[in-house]
């Protein structure tokens, strides 16, 4: 019993020296912000998680949406007489979710990703790092946007390495929509 009191302690512990701080400061744990780099060629729609530790927050999480261009080819009728099309190229902006995780993940189990408790799918790592933790992404379609828009809490479920048990991590989708809106018209 005492081994097992001790054992839960240091994972706890351990898992806690790992997690990771981000220059984020203005982003609130309460509510989705729309953020952009100063250039304003990047933006995002991003809410953190955070925890108190010894009397002050930290950072347990991040959750974003940025919005990526991928290649669309479309056929333009040139000449309706003679049934000729003319191929273009055109940029389509594909919304991607990006978490960052703490570090000491179990990388052979994908997060999964629920709203309102109904699972969506699974985030894929891209890399973890002292910087960033580990960071997961998915490719989030229309539907899944609408969900974002109409759920009340995003839930990432991850396996932390060496342990059986999952960690559930939680973010409310208060002001999801008009953040959203604000990185589409940008």
């Amino acid at each position: 019993m005492v081994y097992k009191l001790f054992k839960s302690i240091f994972f706890v512990s351990s898992f806690l020296i790992y997690l990771t701080t981000y220059s984020l400061s203005e982003i609130t744990s309460k509510a989705w912000s729309t953020k952009c780099s100063e250039d304003k060629k990047t933006c995002l729609a991003v809410i953190i998680n955070e925890i108190k530790n010894k009397d002050k927050m930290q950072t347990l999480a991040t959750a974003y949406i940025q919005l990526a261009t991928s290649k669309e080819k479309k056929m333009d009728l040139v000449n309706k007489d003679d049934q000729t099309y003319k191929l273009r190229e055109e940029n389509k902006y594909v919304p991607v979710l990006f978490v960052k995780l703490p570090l000491n993940a179990d990388l052979t189990k994908n997060p999964a990703v629920l709203i309102d408790g109904k699972q969506l799918g699974a985030l894929r790592y891209t890399h973890c790092n002292q910087t960033d933790g580990c960071v997961t992404k998915v490719v989030a379609n229309n539907d899944v946007i609408e969900l974002f828009k109409k759920g009340k809490t995003l839930t990432v479920v991850m396996a932390i390495y060496g342990s059986t048990k999952n960690i559930k991590i939680e973010f409310p989708l208060k002001n999801f929509s008009r953040s959203y809106a604000k990185l589409t018209k940008k």
